[in-house]
């Protein structure tokens, strides 16, 4: 084993949104025996370094879902942005469906409707079944919008312009109807792929952009055969990635199509199934 990669919400982090002590020392475990590890998100990269950052770890980035890779020093090192002829196309089907959406771009993430933000992510974090109370789950939400994960904008015009790359486009609807025929016109654009993150998502990327892609791009760039690589994963998102794998792992909080196609499944994020699958691997 030479490369691992991990997914972070509902894989690396726990329920608090953090990386438990017991994945920390495993990441370091490894490290220590010359395997790099990587993480591989939906999330841009301001919102992916900093659990990392708190966990006092400095590791390779495949962000937005492969859309953009960056080095330990959160250096660029490949982008895959979707295009603005494209945007204007997807755009009114997502209007016209009414299924809300938050824009990924080379400025950070943002959204044009706080508030529908805020509720949609209450709701998917209530549906998990990891908090104890309403309240609780309001508080780590809305921690994404303090600490400028999620920056508010009027519309997405005023910062969609030439000097910015467009990453992803992050849709939520309750309405599968709504939310599973947005999808199916979506694809139909052609040079799209669209992903999810949580049963009421859709992550849209370039077809390009997908965190497979961004992991065989990282092993080439460290001379690593995709034989000698692990993913680690737990919803649709990472079904590219653990594709191809040598060794795909599911999270056993994982949807079951990803189980399906895994190695093996390791314990639930909220205990600390990321590291076990490290030590496993690695014979400790």
């Amino acid at each position: 084993m030479r490369l691992i990669a991990t997914d972070m919400d509902g894989t690396l982090l726990n329920s608090e949104r953090k990386i438990p002590q017991a994945n920390i020392e495993a990441i370091r475990y490894a490290e220590s025996q010359g395997v790099t590890v990587a993480v591989a998100t939906g999330r841009d990269f301001t919102e992916a370094v900093e659990p990392l950052k708190e966990a006092g770890l400095r590791l390779p980035l495949i962000c937005v879902n492969g859309a953009e890779m960056r080095n330990t020093n959160g250096d660029i090192l490949s982008q895959v942005p979707l295009g603005y002829k494209l945007y204007n196309k997807m755009a009114p089907i997502l209007k016209e469906e009414d299924v809300y959406y938050e824009v990924y771009t080379t400025k950070g993430s943002f959204t044009a409707d706080p508030q529908k933000g805020l509720d949609i992510v209450v709701n998917i974090m209530m549906s998990t079944g990891e908090f104890s109370s309403y309240d609780e789950v309001m508080r780590v939400a809305e921690e994404r919008f303090q600490e400028g994960a999620v920056n508010v904008v009027r519309n997405y015009e005023e910062i969609l312009t030439d000097d910015v790359k467009l990453y992803k486009l992050l849709a939520f609807s309750e309405n599968n109807e709504n939310r599973l025929r947005a999808k199916e016109r979506l694809l139909n654009l052609g040079d799209i792929t669209v992903s999810a993150s949580a049963s009421e998502n859709l992550e849209i990327t370039h077809r390009n952009a997908t965190k497979g892609f961004a992991l065989k791009n990282l092993a080439e760039r460290l001379e690593v055969s995709m034989e000698n690589t692990m993913a680690i994963g737990d919803n649709l998102n990472d079904l590219s990635m653990l594709e191809m794998a040598g060794t795909a792992v599911a999270m056993e909080n994982g949807e079951e199509e990803v189980k399906e196609i895994s190695h093996f499944v390791t314990l639930q994020n909220t205990e600390n199934g990321v590291a076990e699958a490290i030590y496993r691997v690695l014979g400790k």
